[in-house]
């Protein structure tokens, strides 16, 4: 009895976890079901309701890059098929868009300006950075936050292991991953207003 006590709470909070998060497929193909399936594996391994900030997510066999908006939107590449760290940082990296859009202070333009003060050259297109200076100054907020919280889920080692080896955003990830950025990046995310309320603990490896 004690046995199936605990497995129904187990079951609960796993179920708990994923309660409010929507995962829809676009065309139900086995690599679109694979992919929900590990999002959904990942919702019971770890607790990520701290950095959910929008709950519907759709997986696009068609979409060749995952992308945050109007709807987080995670492709089908072999890299996320075959390495949930990767699938992981890359569905909390579209989360934290959401995150900088809601929860961010100023401006979009102020915001970059702001950015640009402490990182005034970027380097830009791939496989440096994003499409034109603005996007790649966001990025360098996205990112570290990215940084930070698959650094508690999966560790440090295997954080800093998965980002540095990512084939796009080279140089945002180097800026991010350099240790002597972190006391700037770490004022600019309590200036911006997203620091993370609370870290979350690993339940599962």
């Amino acid at each position: 009895m004690k046995f199936v006590f605990i497995a129904l709470v187990s079951v609960f909070f796993s179920f708990s976890l994923m309660a409010n998060v929507e995962i829809k497929t676009a065309n139900q193909t086995l690599k679109e079901q694979k992919i929900k399936s590990d999002l959904l594996l990942l919702h019971t391994q770890y607790d990520l309701t701290p950095w959910l900030y929008t709950d519907k997510v759709l997986v696009d066999e068609g979409a060749k890059v995952p992308f945050s908006h109007p709807v987080i939107t995670m492709s089908t590449q072999k890299k996320y098929l075959e390495n949930k760290v990767k699938l992981l940082s890359t569905y909390l990296h579209e989360q934290f868009h959401w995150h900088v859009i809601i929860n961010g202070k100023p401006s979009k333009e102020a915001f970059r300006a702001r950015i640009k003060q402490d990182f005034p050259k970027v380097k830009v297109g791939f496989p440096y950075g994003s499409r034109d200076e603005g996007s790649t100054l966001s990025h360098i907020i996205v990112c570290y936050l990215e940084y930070i919280a698959l650094t508690e889920l999966v560790g440090e080692q295997k954080a800093r292991e998965n980002l540095s080896t990512n084939g796009y955003y080279t140089w945002v990830y180097d800026t991010v991953l350099n240790p002597a950025n972190k006391v700037t990046l770490d004022a600019m995310l309590s200036e911006f207003g997203l620091e993370f309320r609370s870290k979350v603990m690993k339940t599962g490896k």
